[in-house]
């Protein structure tokens, strides 16, 4: 097992990686596998922990990794949100999901990380195909999870989806490594845990076969060829300005394939939301009806705004949806999803985020030179102190820092 792991991540020559390890088994088992490594071709490790803040033994799982890193003399982070997830609309899993990929991102970028490991494991897989057929999910809900994927010049990596979570934990006993259980994964109110056992029921009457897993695989080539026409088809459709819209004509949308317009409608989506999930068909398929059947149409979906206007459709940012007053801790992060702002070194002083919608009537002291009106700039990045505004993109102001729209093809037409 360990060789083949290393085999692979070999192969890749690496020159840093970050694991996201939690303290449950299959993250330890991937630390352990990594840190035990001797090859002179080794990558760099960094380990970050994600407190979410939702469970009282978060705080000391997060010190159990401390710990076990500061032994291996590998430099531990511990990243935690700075909203309050419980307090989120919407469902709290899928709101911890989009934080904790949020928060690892922004440290990779911030620590110049080429990867991210993370410990999803063979039976991840076999749940998340049997979550997704009762919930009636179509070809991308039921493609299986890839090994690699790269998003914002980050690799995502899963070394351990060929093995399943008894291996690792054996190979940890075997090791004399320790690691913690986390007391929702015994929870039936959870969905997973209802369908982990579920599985198990299944397997010990023979009702599933070990091929079940591969039609994920099946799945995923099929999901691949569709999101391929579907790039191909927006390179002629889709249109973006510099403060972060999306337009594009209805009739020619309406002439495309069917599955083409609601992975075009998704992908715009998740582009905004910049979240790995796909809605809800449900919902989709609400917003699609709007476009092809209304003469005029506003609607929102995943703090996305669609308008339709004169046979042109507008998508934007859901202003209510951006973090109000984001602080900045790195020199270089993604704000709201889709802006990569980079401050020079000798920037000093505390500093924020704030979309220019929600800038207050005295804090225009300054001018903009733009023909977009005021909702089409309500989403864009300011930098802000508590007491002054010390940059607006296409303003008059002049200040340290570069702020830069991601909407070139590698990093729109990855969430297809």
């Amino acid at each position: 097992m360990i060789e083949h792991v290393v085999r692979n991540l070999a192969s890749l020559k690496l020159r840093s990686c970050g694991i996201a390890v939690s303290g449950g088994s299959d993250s330890i088992a991937l630390f352990h596998i990594m840190t035990d490594w001797e090859s002179e071709n080794k990558p760099e490790i960094l380990v970050a922990s994600v407190d979410h803040g939702l469970r009282s033994e978060s705080r000391s799982e997060v010190e159990f990794v401390r710990k076990i890193c500061e032994m291996k003399n590998v430099k531990h982070f511990s990243l935690k949100p700075t909203a309050n997830i419980s307090e989120a609309k919407g469902n709290l899993q899928d709101n911890a999901r989009s934080a904790r990929y949020q928060l690892l991102r922004n440290w990779a970028i911030s620590n110049d990380l080429q990867s991210i490991l993370v410990g999803h494991t063979l039976d991840d897989q076999e749940e998340n195909l049997l979550i997704r057929f009762l919930r009636g999910s179509g070809v991308d809900g039921l493609a299986s999870m890839e090994n690699m994927v790269v998003r914002n010049g980050i690799s995502w990596i899963r070394p351990l989806l060929k093995f399943r979570k008894e291996e690792l934990r054996n190979y940890l006993r075997n090791n004399n490594y320790s690691w913690i259980d986390d007391p929702s994964n015994y929870n039936e109110k959870y969905k997973r845990v209802k369908m982990r056992q579920l599985l198990k029921q299944l397997k010990s009457n023979d009702l599933i076969t070990p091929n079940f897993v591969k039609t994920a695989d099946h799945m995923l080539r099929t999901s691949k060829l569709s999101k391929e026409i579907a790039k191909s088809n927006s390179k002629t459709l889709l249109s973006f300005n510099v403060v972060g819209q999306i337009t594009f004509e209805v009739e020619k949308f309406s002439k495309l394939f069917e599955d083409t317009q609601f992975r075009i409608l998704s992908g715009i989506i998740s582009w905004f939301s910049g979240k790995f999930y796909k809605p809800r068909f449900s919902q989709l398929e609400n917003i699609h009806n709007k476009i092809l059947n209304l003469k005029r149409m506003g609607a929102t979906l995943g703090g996305t705004v669609f308008k339709k206007k004169n046979g042109v459709v507008t998508v934007m940012r859901e202003l209510a949806s951006i973090e109000e007053n984001y602080l900045v801790k790195e020199e270089k992060f993604i704000w709201d999803n889709r802006w990569l702002i980079t401050l020079k070194p000798e920037t000093k002083g505390k500093l924020y985020v704030k979309p220019y919608g929600l800038l207050g009537l005295d804090d225009h002291s300054f001018s903009i030179t733009s023909e977009f009106d005021k909702s089409a700039l309500a989403p864009i990045p300011t930098i802000t102190t508590n007491k002054s505004v010390k940059f607006v993109p296409l303003s008059n102001l002049e200040y340290d820092i570069d702020i830069k729209l991601l909407n070139q093809d590698n990093e729109f037409y990855k969430f297809f």
